[in-house]
């Protein structure tokens, strides 16, 4: 093989995303951890976090961005992901009743005041 060949083979393995094992294992990982936490956590919440199973590098190793790695959770792991959503949604709180208020009658509206209509002024006409 010639050096070109083998350059061009060690770029198109840096561009691939990593095998098909570590990917799952990977997700399966992050699944238990976001089902334990109650929800998905944001990029910026992950890193700060203590606990996580995988660091963030470890995360862009494996699926190049956070936000790929939350789609393929959604994809392969619909199970663990429901588990997820059902502790993320708070129950609904029923909204209270408004107070019922009985409104004042309105007042009639006079009636508006018809104007006068004054007679036009006679015309001098001159011969």
């Amino acid at each position: 093989m010639r050096v070109a060949d083998q350059k061009i083979q060690l770029q198109i393995q840096e561009i691939q995303m990593s095998n098909v094992r570590q990917r799952k294992k990977t997700l399966h990982d992050l699944a238990m951890y976001f089902a334990e936490k109650g929800k998905v956590l944001t990029q910026a919440e992950y890193i700060k976090a203590e606990d996580k199973p995988v660091t963030f590098w470890g995360i862009r190793n494996v699926f190049r961005n956070y936000s790929r790695m939350t789609e393929m959770l959604k994809a392969n792991e619909p199970d663990l992901y429901a588990l997820i959503g059902k502790k993320e949604e708070p129950k609904p709180v029923a909204p209270k009743p408004a107070p019922v208020v009985e409104a004042a009658p309105k007042p009639q509206p006079k009636p508006a005041p018809v104007a006068a209509v004054k007679p036009a002024p006679a015309v001098k006409v001159e011969k």
